[in-house]
């Protein structure tokens, strides 16, 4: 059965030049001329995929597009908001409408037609094997904010997707304020918000699958919640219940927790194999880790579980890494250098340098750490598909024995 596309245009031209693109891979194509006709017929279409013009009159696309996404039927349809508005604002409108991706016009039809492929293929149902994973837990964490907490777990996350094919998924444990899904570009359709309602012995394997998002890399993320109001609904029984079942659905699980040791906070460290507690080379850094390694002697983690990263975030001098050694009464097991501008980009566009230059400097390391952080069973022996992470960490490894 030949898959079918949705197009909503109020102009007959531009209806005509979307339909040929897409009759031209093989797609058949369906058309509505304005929000209400499409609003009436979308669900007798079943459409693999719907394209929006924005500019139509009575409702703009952004406004069906959220429509759309109101209604169970329709929810999970993706979703192409295309205009020939091309601002960032325009762009940010589209996904807070829960758009999945946004072209302006003009477009060449290659490039609509390869989006297309791309958005299908990355939003295709997942589901997990029949023989249940155990995953391997990492969770990111430091109390004092803007150490670079969100940047190490996405790029770790990113790097493991990319070493490894195995399932990885990034956990948004900031139920309140988290990035995740802003740091790697993927819109935010679904996310914690869509559990807030649901009873924690409700919660199964399907149902979230069905909410988290995917990355290009092969990542799936549980991203925060789009409304405060759906974090506040959120407790301690629906995060761990949703933890337990994801650690057996992922090889991987990565943990991006916020900078206080909240009852959900604990559940995710209580859970974790491995705590990556950041730093940076300043007193107030170093004072708040110290707090934190204290904390985790009373909950009765033991010292090995604990991984101490010094993220030198700033160019000038900091404190001494001996120093910092010994306020602690621990030694400090992995320094990440300053990058200098390297990260705006990375923070500004949702492209984590682990994905746009695993050969770069920080992307390198990043990809590295991942692999370092793996389970020792994947590292004894040789996958049996080999990805192109895997190929650079090997190459880098034989470079530094030369």
């Amino acid at each position: 059965m030949t898959d079918t596309i949705y197009v909503v245009d109020d102009n007959e031209i531009n209806l005509k030049i979307v339909s040929a693109a897409l009759q031209a891979v093989g797609y058949a194509v369906a058309t509505a001329q304005n929000a209400a006709e499409a609003l009436s017929n979308i669900e007798d279409v079943h459409p693999v995929l719907a394209i929006l013009d924005v500019m139509m009159p009575d409702m703009d696309g952004y406004e069906l597009c959220r429509q759309l996404r109101a209604r169970p039927e329709t929810s999970q349809i993706p979703i192409i908001i295309l205009t020939t508005l091309s601002e960032l604002d325009e762009r940010l409108k589209a996904f807070e409408a829960g758009a999945d991706d946004f072209i302006a016009k003009p477009f060449n039809p290659q490039e609509l037609q390869a989006r297309v492929k791309v958005l299908l293929r990355r939003l295709m149902p997942q589901t997990a094997s029949a023989a249940a994973l155990q995953a391997e837990v990492t969770a990111v964490f430091s109390l004092r904010g803007g150490v670079g907490v969100s940047t190490v777990a996405t790029n770790l996350s990113v790097g493991l997707a990319q070493v490894w094919n195995s399932p990885v998924c990034l956990v948004d444990m900031a139920l309140i304020n988290g990035q995740s899904a802003l740091m790697l570009d993927v819109p935010l359709r679904n996310s914690w918000g869509d559990l807030a309602g649901v009873r924690a012995d409700e919660i199964d394997a399907d149902m979230l699958q069905r909410i988290l998002l995917s990355h290009e890399s092969g990542l799936r993320v549980l991203a925060c919640p789009k409304r405060f109001e759906d974090a506040e609904l959120l407790h301690v029984d629906q995060v761990q219940r949703t933890l337990k079942l994801l650690k057996n659905q992922f090889e991987y699980l990565i943990f991006d927790l916020p900078h206080d040791f909240s009852a959900t906070t604990v559940a995710a460290l209580d859970l974790a194999d491995r705590i990556v507690l950041l730093l940076s080379p300043e007193l107030s850094s170093v004072r708040n880790a110290s707090i934190a390694l204290e904390v985790f002697d009373r909950l009765n983690y033991p010292p090995e579980k604990i991984q101490l990263l010094l993220n030198w975030t700033f160019s000038g001098k900091g404190l001494a890494r001996t120093e910092i050694e010994k306020a602690i009464k621990r030694k400090v097991d992995i320094v990440l250098p300053n990058v200098g501008d390297a990260l705006v980009s990375a923070l500004t566009y949702g492209k984590p340098p682990v994905f746009q230059d695993p050969n770069g400097a920080i992307g390198a390391l990043f990809e590295d750490l991942a692999y370092h952080w793996s389970k020792e069973s994947q590292r004894s022996s040789l996958p049996q598909t080999v990805k192109d992470g895997y190929k650079r960490v090997r190459e880098r490894a034989r470079a530094r024995q030369k």
